[in-house]
């Protein structure tokens, strides 16, 4: 019943703005579970926008905490072949790479809970710190903490004019991370700073707009001092984003598709296999975590799986570790059989 009620309010939304819509979300269910903006998503787009066809208007319904931030420019590009105008509905939350992709709207409308973030990337390759926690895994290294060590040293004095000293600060972080992790950083600083300007500059062509540009980019990836900040939409206004406050009417819709989303993929429901599993042996589930659809057309990211319970006595404890007499160990394995996405209509 819920596809039936998200079309109805699709075709709702779509009567209200005058535009075609697509709506793209991803997870951020606690428990393993969340999914991010991938380039996985593009061709499948492109399945939308070929059975939408050309037209004048055409608005994204977003909702990420992020991901890649190579995505937005593609999928940005993609959908201005298909439309003119291109606008994005913010009901809740388009965070860092999500941000980026509404930098390249013509509009933003956010609702009342509307929020966008920085979009100061961190990254992650083979030449990051170890985890002290996980010596298999890399720690992330976020572009502007590097940048802030920078500026931390120019506050203690050690100013650009002092060759010595500054290469002395080089050296000190470069005998923590490695040079190839923090030349990582540098290429990410530059190309971060260079997409949210072309972002920008789809739509925003005069030249006397571009003091204009490099300010809210300045603002996005540098003047925040924290990717937990997050900017609501009179915020966003007040950045020189081309933001417009939804109306009660179009906030009210636009969280009622939300909540149907929301449902769907039990956003509020941390994923817990024994809690699902309960009394039960083995149960099989289906996890619905990311969606990309439009009217008549949907794609589905699916994880399907079974929980089990191993039988008494199988549980193995570490070396050491015995329960007290009376307790039984209590262990599920979730085995992952099909994970991807899906065409469901």
């Amino acid at each position: 019943m819920s596809m039936e009620r998200r079309d109805a309010i699709i075709a709702e939304l779509e009567t209200t703005l005058k535009t075609r819509l697509i709506c793209y979300l991803t997870g951020d269910r606690p428990g393993g579970m969340e999914t991010q903006m991938g380039g996985d998503v593009i061709p499948r787009f492109r399945r939308h926008l070929e059975a939408i066809g050309e037209v004048e208007s055409l608005t994204l319904f977003l909702y990420s905490r992020g991901g890649d931030t190579n995505v937005p420019w593609r999928l940005v590009n993609l959908v201005r072949e298909y439309s003119r105008q291109f606008n994005v509905l913010v009901p809740f939350r388009a965070h860092s790479a999500a941000t980026l992709l509404s930098l390249g709207a013509d509009k933003i409308i956010m609702g009342k809970m509307g929020e966008l973030s920085s979009v100061d990337p961190s990254v992650a390759n083979p030449f990051n710190p170890p985890d002290p926690m996980n010596p298999a895994a890399r720690v992330p290294i976020g572009v502007e903490d590097v940048n802030a060590y920078r500026d931390l040293a120019r506050r203690f004095g050690v100013k650009d004019d002092n060759a010595q000293l500054s290469a002395q600060v080089f050296l000190a972080l470069a005998s923590k991370v490695d040079p190839l992790a923090l030349g990582n950083v540098e290429r990410s600083y530059n190309q971060i700073r260079k997409l949210a300007e072309d972002l920008l500059r789809l739509h925003t062509k005069a030249e006397s707009d571009k003091d204009k540009v490099s300010d809210i980019v300045k603002i996005l990836t540098e003047r925040l001092y924290s990717h937990a900040h997050l900017i609501n939409r009179r915020e966003a206004s007040r950045l020189g984003l081309r933001v417009e406050i939804a109306d009660k009417a179009l906030d009210s819709a636009q969280w009622e598709l939300f909540s149907e989303y929301s449902t769907e993929m039990e956003l509020d429901r941390p994923f817990n296999a024994p809690q699902l599993l309960g009394d039960q042996t083995s149960m099989r589930v289906e996890l619905k975590r990311a969606f990309i659809e439009s009217r008549n057309t949907t794609d589905l990211y699916l994880t399907e799986g079974t929980i089990t319970r191993p039988t008494p006595g199988t549980v193995q404890l570490p070396p050491g570790i015995q329960l007290p007499p009376g307790m039984q160990a209590i262990q599920v394995a979730f085995q992952i059989e099909s994970d991807g996405w899906k065409v469901a209509r």
